[in-house]
């Protein structure tokens, strides 16, 4: 057997979805791994009955880690703390990776000495009725027409976690590094992400490490998207006053920006025609309006002892 130099620990948390967990498992268990690099992959269980532990049996070359207090940052933190490689990979339970996705990960990483790195997210409605709205479909995906080893640092704003790969010395080094009281409203990656930028980390765009999200038929409609552009225009802002100092100019900057694209997709939302695009607008002006009203009473829960997303 070939001697591992270099590890990647892959995350996936879950809670209760075991069709989605189980497509997403199969996809890392037939990764094809560049020579000398071992696969370390750990299955964070969010759920206080330990829905999930069937992993154990059913692909036993994969680590299960029970983590039932509930919240979205409580599993990530159990994932890194129990995780052990060199490169520590994140996937969600909904996506399905391509046999080349940690591979094209690393190769980026290496040419372009970055930190972390992310790939693209295509999403493909599931269910027989479910909606194929080109404009619904479009949220839940991740596209940059970016050559492969571009730096998207400027764009850690715009960024999470699925799909991403990170140095584990410079980036995820301390013990918990996702801020547990984002727990139910989410906005722990995003929070981590800047906090990464102001230490002077860098992010690579992976442009082949590619991954496919499966949107459920519940989440494909606009009251779902809006209620998510909503939160999304919260923690454009939120996360700014989180940092140490916070950053006022960037709070002032996200609040202008929010109040524009909230006035100016309303109007439009009003006096189009048509239907969708009408929907579409009024979603949109709801992300907008996110950045302004961004204190903690105005944020909704989406996970944890919340609703889960």
């Amino acid at each position: 057997m070939a001697e591992h130099t270099e590890s990647v620990s892959i995350i996936i948390p879950t809670l209760n979805r075991p069709q989605p967990l189980r497509r997403a498992l199969a996809s890392v268990a037939a990764q094809r791994l560049p020579e000398g690099i071992g696969l370390d992959v750990v299955v964070v269980d969010n759920s206080p009955d330990r829905s999930a532990q069937w992993v154990s049996e059913s692909f036993p070359q994969m680590r299960y880690l029970s983590e039932p207090l509930p919240g979205v940052a409580n599993a990530r933190n159990a994932g890194v703390n129990g995780s052990t490689g060199h490169w520590v990979a994140f996937l969600d339970d909904d996506e399905e990776a391509a046999p080349d996705w940690i591979a094209r990960h690393l190769d980026t990483l290496r040419r372009s000495g970055a930190d972390g790195s992310f790939g693209p997210v295509v999403a493909r409605a599931e269910g027989a009725g479910a909606s194929s709205d080109p404009s619904i479909i479009a949220f839940f995906e991740r596209r940059m027409d970016l050559p492969p080893g571009s730096d998207i640092t400027a764009r850690a704003a715009y960024l999470g976690t699925n799909n991403s790969v990170f140095a584990r010395a410079t980036c995820l080094g301390a013990e918990n590094p996702f801020d547990i009281s984002l727990n139910e409203t989410g906005g722990e990656d995003s929070l981590l992400l800047q906090q990464l930028v102001k230490q002077g980390r860098r992010f690579a765009w992976a442009a082949e490490a590619a991954v496919t999200e499966f949107v459920p038929e519940k989440r494909l409609n606009w009251d779902y998207v809006t209620r998510r552009r909503f939160l999304s225009g919260q923690i454009r802002t939120f996360v700014q006053s989180m940092l140490q100092p916070p950053r006022w100019d960037r709070i002032v900057f996200w609040m202008l920006a929010g109040a524009v694209q909230g006035m100016c997709w309303s109007l439009l939302g009003l006096i189009s025609r048509d239907r969708n695009k009408a929907q579409e607008a009024r979603s949109k002006a709801w992300g907008g309006w996110g950045k302004l009203f961004w204190a903690r009473r105005f944020r909704p829960r989406l996970y944890g002892r919340g609703l889960v997303s």
